[in-house]
């Protein structure tokens, strides 16, 4: 397989969305695949893995230090990318995740008196729950969308019917589970002691995170809430939010007005292995069915508190793979990680069971198999 593929995103946010990326893009350079990704956005994490991994990093965005506002970065982007993809003729155009779709998809439309442009296939990954769009929007959407070489692909069957509500058809989405790589466990004392140096805890405190866009849908002002009555029982007890978003400031003042205010933190910009320095992993949304952030944690043996519903049900088996709690109960993720922390044996025991289950029903080698058959079809179909 020696396919050319050129991968746009909105940048290399550490977790995530582009650790689902990572995996995919370093099986494909070694199965022989040239690949080049495009950041489109904001640039601030260090390429030398990727390079290391034969990958090719092109940064679009000459105002690289800010996220991207697609309309606004639209005019310099959009002729940067076509005559990016002018220049390497790629076999396939994946857009991955966030706004690079939406300025893929407008990059690469065919316009009067433009020369077209040569690649066979345009894919797009999506790994969330579409937010809703306003009428005008989603018309320019759907018009840019209506193309027969254009595939989306989710992980969950709640991504694709939300897409055919909005108009895409159901031959034009792909189903392909996200995946996790098992993590060294030897490595997450290390880990764990250099992140609470990172945020001045001591040693034996416990640090309970999580990893989402800092916006609404991610439930976040929930586990500050329940950070706030864990603390009161738990001075021992922290919560970090890794992310980033427009809803930073708000975030940060609604902590302050708590009285666990000194024990919740941020970080923007993460390692790569941060999540393997927690000693619990929570998530509050169904916003990311199948949470590429939430199969990492347990791949990591990180005993993880989830809402349970459409998308988590798949991962969490109540008190065998990790605790299941009702949407927006604040107190049950409180009650269950007192538990956790009470109860270290029973704590150690569903780590291993969760981690179990990842290696077992979410192997990075068959979510790599199944894009690579994917693209096999795609191309051979064209």
């Amino acid at each position: 397989m020696n396919y050319r593929i050129l991968f746009t995103i909105e940048s290399l946010f550490e977790l995530g969305p582009v650790e689902e990326l990572k995996i995919l893009t370093e099986a494909l350079s070694k199965r022989g695949c040239d690949v080049q990704i495009a950041v489109l956005g904001e640039h601030r994490s260090e390429a030398n893995q990727w390079i290391e991994s034969g990958i090719k990093i092109h940064v679009l965005n000459k105002d690289d230090r800010t996220p991207l506002h697609s309309f606004r970065d639209c005019f310099s982007i959009v002729p940067e990318l076509r005559r990016l993809i002018h220049s390497l003729s790629p076999d396939l155009v994946h857009a991955w995740c966030g706004q690079a779709e939406l300025l893929t998809l407008i990059a690469t439309r065919n316009l009067p008196l433009t020369q077209p442009l040569p690649f066979k296939h345009l894919i797009s990954t999506r790994l969330a729950i579409p937010r809703e769009l306003g009428f005008r929007q989603q018309i320019f959407e759907n018009y840019l969308g209506d193309n027969q070489n254009f595939t989306t692909v989710v992980p969950h069957t709640s991504i694709k019917t939300k897409l055919i509500e909005r108009g895409k058809l159901e031959s034009q989405i792909e189903i392909i589970p996200n995946s996790a790589t098992s993590q060294l466990v030897a490595q997450k004392t290390s880990v764990r002691e250099t992140l609470r140096t990172h945020l001045g805890l001591p040693p034996n405190s416990y640090l309970a995170g999580t990893v989402a866009p800092l916006v609404h849908r991610s439930r976040l002002k929930d586990l500050i809430w329940a950070t706030d009555l864990l603390t009161c029982i738990r001075d021992d007890f922290h919560f970090l939010i890794v992310g980033n978003g427009p809803q930073l400031s708000r975030l940060q003042r609604f902590a302050s007005l708590t009285e666990a205010a000194s024990h919740v933190h941020f970080i923007r910009h993460p390692e790569p292995s941060l999540i393997q320095g927690l000693d619990f992993y929570w998530h509050p949304h169904f916003q990311e069915p199948i949470s590429a952030n939430l199969l990492a944690a347990m791949a990591a043996e990180i005993p993880a508190i989830a809402v349970y519903g459409e998308g988590t049900d798949e991962i969490i088996r109540h008190q065998e793979t990790g605790f299941a709690v009702n949407f927006g109960a604040r107190d049950e993720f409180a009650r269950w990680t007192k538990f956790l922390i009470e109860k270290p044996n029973e704590s150690k025991t569903m780590a291993r069971q969760g981690r179990e289950l990842v290696e077992r029903t979410f192997p990075s080698k068959s979510m790599v198999d199944d894009y690579i058959a994917f693209y096999e079809r795609k191309i051979k179909s064209i």
